[in-house]
């Protein structure tokens, strides 16, 4: 039998369980068990072994004997806690592209990864090199960053885009 990832026992509604919807899980190093425990772990990492275990319907030894194996593959490189920031503060969630020399490029990466609001860092095709996601806090903070951090040897160009509302947002961060 070819099981594929829509093939479930119970089904656990999570981005996880359609992402590999039709796909022959011979493909993948997970199987449809290893998917449901991630789904639900992705709905709360906070979640028992005992309460998975139940859900799915296998034993408890069998959840956790499997997330000792995902942890171990690194598929779970670990949990976390999702902080709406908009429930804290007006966050400011910008894309900030850069056209950066190939010379200075490690140099530049290295100083906007290490700035605190420096969400992700990316090497990127296209018209830019770099494409940083920042979340700050006000727009005054997202000046500042693009007037002074960024006026550093190695940075020719940048654009800026400022996202105004999520059609389907980061649950982390809120936007």
């Amino acid at each position: 039998m070819n099981m594929t990832a829509s093939s479930t026992k119970k089904d656990i509604p999570s981005e996880l369980a359609t992402r590999w919807e039709g796909l022959d899980l011979k493909l993948l190093p997970i199987d449809q068990i290893d998917i449901q425990i991630l789904s639900m772990l992705r709905l709360n990492s906070r979640a028992a072994n005992i309460e998975i275990a139940r859900e799915l319907e296998i034993s408890e030894a069998t959840v956790r004997r499997r997330i000792k194996n995902l942890e171990g593959k690194g598929i779970i490189k670990g949990y976390s806690t999702y902080i709406d920031y908009q429930l804290i503060e007006n966050p400011v969630k910008a894309y900030v592209h850069l056209g950066v020399s190939s010379e200075n490029r490690d140099d530049v990466v290295k100083k906007i990864v290490a700035h605190n609001r420096a969400v992700a860092v990316y090497r990127v095709t296209g018209d830019f090199e770099i494409l940083c996601v920042m979340l700050f806090v006000d727009m005054s903070e997202m000046q500042t960053f693009i007037d002074s951090y960024l006026k550093m040897d190695g940075i020719n160009r940048v654009l800026t885009q400022i996202v105004m509302s999520p059609y389907k947002g980061v649950p982390w961060t809120g936007v």
